[in-house]
């Protein structure tokens, strides 16, 4: 089954919004079996939403298309629908009582644009949307059998969930079965990635693998499509163990797993505790961390030491020690990882301290120079040199995770199902 998409509207292709609407569907669609086979956007046009509709209900079974159905003048997708399926516009009744009682309830008089929202071409099946006023249109254009929605996401995912995805799901049954798992990594390259897993594709049979970064991320994708579902999750499952063990600790977990997700379950599964003390980064490595819901039971504490001042006063730096190797330096950032951890008394210390530019202040070092710490129960202290490249809220952004991905490592925190 060919499947395509249709996105309508002037902020989409101004870059005042994305496409939310799109991505989400799509990846409900995968999940069924149904892939998108193409996706448009178009602007709120006449001739540019007739020529969509054209094209794409001349080469697909299904077509989708969000935005245009509100009431105002820039809202023509209905109209556009209707000329393009070579039918007249009527007028809904059901549709038009519906949306009038609607505004009354809320103590908005009916205005005559309103009336736009309930007109539909002429032998479209109409679905009531209980979202809002614009209904769902299923409408014969070509050889496609169209659906059109409105574009504001609430009322768009409702009716896709309560309407649409039902309807289709059952167009899916004896599709073959296919199965996704993404691995979501840190600290390799996607390059390395795509050189560890060379071959492994090859091995298992309706295995596909794609890459995609989504900084400071990068995720594998593995995709196996199969006859029947057992076939396929098992050959996913030996997939994914396989490309676990070519991977190694850089991947932190699977499909909705998170970074601090991973840092939480490995915390709390040793009654362990932590401190932060950041100066680049100004807090948000404790953000990153405390995005991980009830991160009180773990983050005991966060200082934010970004002067000279700030470190010998809160932290306890020697001044000295400031002195001769300077704020960005590998001693200062080990001082700073054990001070956090005595002022927190937690049972390990994280740290930062860095370049993030767009100047060095003085300092000997790069822009993009970091140090990272680790203060463990075990009385050492672990320091990474880092380069990052980037501009200031990427660096500041992987210096975030690297110090979470440091105390995971540490604490053994491995990739495994969301």
């Amino acid at each position: 089954m060919e499947i395509e998409l249709i996105a309508t509207g002037d902020e989409l292709l101004e870059g005042t919004i994305a496409d939310g609407n799109g991505l989400w569907l799509m990846e409900r669609l995968a999940a069924l079996g149904l892939p998108v086979r193409r996706k448009t956007t178009v602007r709120d046009r006449r001739d540019d939403i007739l020529d969509a509709f054209r094209a794409a209900s001349g080469r697909s079974d299904l077509l989708i298309c969000s935005g245009g159905l509100g009431p105002t003048s820039d809202d023509i997708t209905a109209e556009c629908a209707a000329e393009a399926a070579g039918a007249p516009l009527v007028q809904d009744d059901a549709t038009w009582e519906s949306i009038r009682a609607r505004l009354e309830r809320r103590g908005i008089a009916a205005t005559e644009n309103n009336r736009r929202q309930a007109m539909v071409p002429k032998g479209a099946r109409v679905h009531a949307n209980r979202f809002g006023t614009a209904p769902m249109i299923e409408v014969a254009i070509g050889r496609s059998r169209a659906f059109l929605l409105p574009g504001v996401p609430r009322e768009f995912v409702g009716l896709c969930e309560e309407i649409l995805l039902p309807q289709l799901g059952a167009l899916s049954a004896g599709a073959p079965v296919r199965r996704v798992r993404v691995l979501r990594c840190f600290g390799i390259a996607e390059s390395h990635l795509d050189d560890a897993l060379d071959g492994l594709a090859a091995r298992f049979p309706g295995l596909s693998i794609g890459y995609r970064t989504t900084l400071p991320e990068n995720h594998v994708r593995l995709v196996v499509v199969g006859p029947k579902a057992e076939q396929a999750d098992a050959v996913l499952e030996e997939a994914t163990r396989e490309a676990l063990r070519r991977i190694g600790p850089a991947c932190f977990g699977s499909d909705g797993a998170t970074l601090p997700g991973a840092v939480a379950r490995a915390l709390r599964a040793r009654n362990a505790t932590v401190a932060l003390a950041e100066s680049l980064t100004a807090g948000l490595g404790a953000a990153l961390l405390a995005d991980e819901p009830g991160a009180s039971d773990w983050l005991r504490l966060s200082v934010v030491a970004y002067t000279d001042d700030a470190k010998r006063a809160v932290l306890g730096i020697p001044a000295e020690l400031l002195a001769t190797d300077g704020a960005v330096s590998e001693r200062v950032a080990a001082a700073m990882a054990e001070g956090a951890r005595r002022l927190g008394g937690s049972t390990f210390g994280l740290s930062c301290t860095g370049l993030a530019g767009p100047g060095t202040g003085g300092s000997p070092e790069p822009v993009g120079t970091v140090f990272t710490a680790l203060s463990a129960p075990d009385g050492e202290t672990r320091v990474v040199r880092h380069r990052f490249g980037g501009d200031r809220e990427r660096i500041r952004r992987f210096t975030a995770y690297a110090m979470a991905d440091a105390l995971r490592r540490h604490l053994g925190g491995t990739a495994g199902p969301a």
